[in-house]
């Protein structure tokens, strides 16, 4: 019901236009107690639901205006019995808005654009190599800059002066495996690298070298030495012996066995010495060439046909016999877009589009960061610690400025503020600058929150619509639609003043008893001889008599009952509708009729209790909108509903 009642009123629509003319925005067209509507609301709440470029019709405008009107009564009936104060209303209130701000501050286009991003590059694998300059993420600005000089400055000797990369990541870079490798990563795919690094892979041409790119890491140059299609996965098993004296030779007597027939399971469990798949036949889950070491990528992948067995090969980790299970190609988009968006969610880009939002009211607003303080407030000794807790009471720096924003300052004591909520507080810099960043962003929200009003015309009203929606929906639960589905005697006497209203011709309501067995067709007659007897059966007994005797094998009673349609009853149009209960005989069958309702007569209630009840409550409405009215008496300014009929250019 409060879903109707929503979805009356448009609250969820949050992509109408207004057309209001600013001479006559907020003039008032009527008052209600001490509320007031203006036109642009009212107009606001006509057009939204209106097809585009529609006609409006006076008698259109008059007719919302009578049932905008009887709203707003209710509404004031509601805020007059203290509705709107309840802990239950603004817990419910506070979480529409919450969806309504959402929907205003975020776009589901970012993710779905994310997922169709992840989808592309997964169609192909890079590999690249990089430099690493580690930097904290709360490190002072002046730290960060020079970490992005000297990576400009290698890029620089390494694009314009001839320096080889690999030299100069092994002598440079602060990625401990780059002595060794030289900064080559190999091939990977998405989903494989921090997304930053993975943007920079993907978005530079193969031989070029991107720009500093900041990670929680630090700051990267990234060189692209390759481009290829991805080969989508496999899932192989494998046999290894570790690298020993004796693995090469161990290695090769596995495979001259298995040359010969031997089970691969059965070698397999009594030789791999990779315990951890040995018990399953080797299988190992699917993976891509970037996910596993090369050499044994290379020859699983060179692997065209199920069950196809490689010779010995050796990588770091020992000695491989690989058997192919399966290749698994890349899907296309729509059997795979589930499970990527699943991913993205999980992944740290599904924070990409609320950094984008952050950064762009940071941008709208002027919003400017006093770097120097905030090094300040994460360094630990600057603040007292005790007992799992920081202590700010009295603290030295709680007045100095963190950041500004729309010639607003945002002082260190209302960080503090921010961390006293925190139950899990950690005597760490990370700790600190981590909150410092959620407090940030919260700030930001929040001052956007404020401000969605002014930037969208149609939030205010979206606004009212949600308050005022909820309050309709909790006063007319209590006021009508309880009291009239709980007033049994109400019920009763409505029914009684209008059964003219639930007359039928078209159908019937009757007991038909019918069986083979004629003794048994008389003793049901006994039993019920008259509607009255039958109806004063409840329903449990009637199954129990017709039950017990279906379970016999010698007899059999089927009872039918309800409401029958004339027309269409098999045994209604060969012998008509009697006027009392009686009995008859077709062929073999005997049948036991007992009229409850002729054709032409009301329904009985039970029957249409339903929408007797729907009556029963409109008629309870109306009397409460008459009383409601003397009440609050409705004044409308004729001279703005003039300006209305003017706006909506009602003919």
């Amino acid at each position: 019901m409060k879903n109707l009642i929503f979805l009356s009123l448009a609250i969820f629509s949050a992509c109408a236009v207004l057309k209001t003319d600013k001479s006559g925005e907020n003039q008032t067209l009527f008052t209600i107690n001490e509320d007031s509507v203006t036109v642009d609301e009212f107009i606001y709440a006509f057009e939204k639901n209106r097809p585009e470029d529609s006609v409006a019709h006076k008698s259109e405008v008059d007719e919302y205006l009578e049932l905008y009107k009887k709203f707003k009564l209710k509404v004031a009936e509601a805020k007059a019995l203290g509705m709107d104060t309840t802990p239950t209303f603004r817990q419910e209130y506070s979480t529409y808005m919450s969806q309504l701000d959402n929907s205003y501050l975020q776009s589901s286009n970012d993710t779905d654009s994310l997922v169709r991003q992840a989808y592309d590059r997964m169609q192909y694998e890079v590999n690249a190599s990089h430099i690493l300059l580690l930097v904290e993420e709360s490190a002072p600005a002046e730290d960060t800059l020079a970490a992005y000089n000297k990576l400009l400055a290698l890029r620089d000797s390494i694009q314009n002066q001839g320096m080889d990369f690999g030299d100069m990541a092994r002598r440079y870079s602060e990625d401990p495996s780059a002595k060794e490798n030289k900064g080559n990563l190999g091939f990977f795919s998405v989903f494989q690298m921090v997304y930053p690094f993975e943007n920079a892979a993907y978005n530079t041409k193969v031989g070029e070298i991107s720009m500093p790119t900041r990670t929680r890491y630090g700051y990267h140059i990234v060189k692209v030495l390759d481009k290829r299609p991805n080969e989508g996965r496999v899932k192989v098993a494998h046999i290894m012996i570790r690298n020993a004296a004796n693995a090469e030779e161990r290695i090769f007597n596995i495979y001259d066995q298995l040359a010969a027939g031997v089970d691969w399971a059965q070698l397999c469990a009594a030789n791999s010495e990779d315990l951890q798949s040995a018990s399953r036949g080797g299988e190992l889950a699917p993976f891509s060439r970037g996910q596993i070491v090369q050499p044994f990528a290379d020859v699983a992948f060179s692997l065209t046909i199920p069950e196809e067995m490689s010779e010995p090969i050796q990588t770091q980790y020992g000695w491989h016999i690989i058997k192919l299970i399966e290749r698994l190609p890349t899907s296309d988009f729509d059997k795979m877009e589930q499970q990527l968006s699943a991913q993205v969610r999980r992944d740290v880009r599904s924070q990409v589009s609320k950094q984008k939002m952050l950064d762009n009211i940071a941008i709208e607003n002027n919003f400017i960061a006093n770097e120097t303080n905030i090094q300040k407030i994460i360094e630990l000794g600057n603040h007292q610690f005790e007992n799992g807790k920081f202590i700010f009471e009295n603290d030295s720096l709680a007045d100095i400025v963190l950041f500004s924003m729309a010639d607003k300052a945002f002082i260190a004591d209302s960080l503090y503020k921010f961390i006293d909520k925190n139950p899990r507080q950690q005597n760490s810099k990370q700790f600190l600058f981590g909150q410092f960043k959620e407090f940030k962003a919260e700030t930001l929200i929040n001052f956007e929150k404020s401000q969605l009003a002014e930037k969208y015309p149609e939030y205010k009203y979206l606004k009212k619509e949600y308050h005022d929606g909820i309050l309709l929906f909790s006063i007319m639960e209590e006021q009508i639609w309880n009291p009239a589905s709980t007033d049994s005697t109400g019920i009763a006497l409505y029914y009684e003043q209008n059964k003219e209203k639930f007359i039928d011709s078209t159908t019937v309501e009757m007991a038909i008893f019918s069986s083979r067995d004629k003794l048994m067709i008389d003793s049901v007659r006994t039993l019920y001889p008259s509607a009255e007897a039958f109806l004063a059966m409840d329903r449990e007994e009637k199954e129990a008599l017709s039950d017990q005797n279906n379970d016999s094998t010698k007899v059999s009673l089927h009872l039918e009952f309800g409401e029958l349609e004339i027309a269409k009853h098999q045994l209604l149009t060969a012998t008509g509708m009697p006027a009392d209960p009686q009995i008859e005989q077709i062929n073999d069958d005997w049948y036991y009729m007992i009229p409850i309702r002729m054709a032409g007569e009301p329904r009985r209630l039970a029957y249409v209790r339903g929408r007797l009840i729907a009556d029963y409550q409109d008629e309870l409405e109306q009397k409460w909108i008459t009383e409601l009215a003397k009440k609050y008496p409705v004044n409308v300014d004729e001279n703005a509903l003039k300006f209305v009929y003017k706006k909506l250019d009602t003919q």
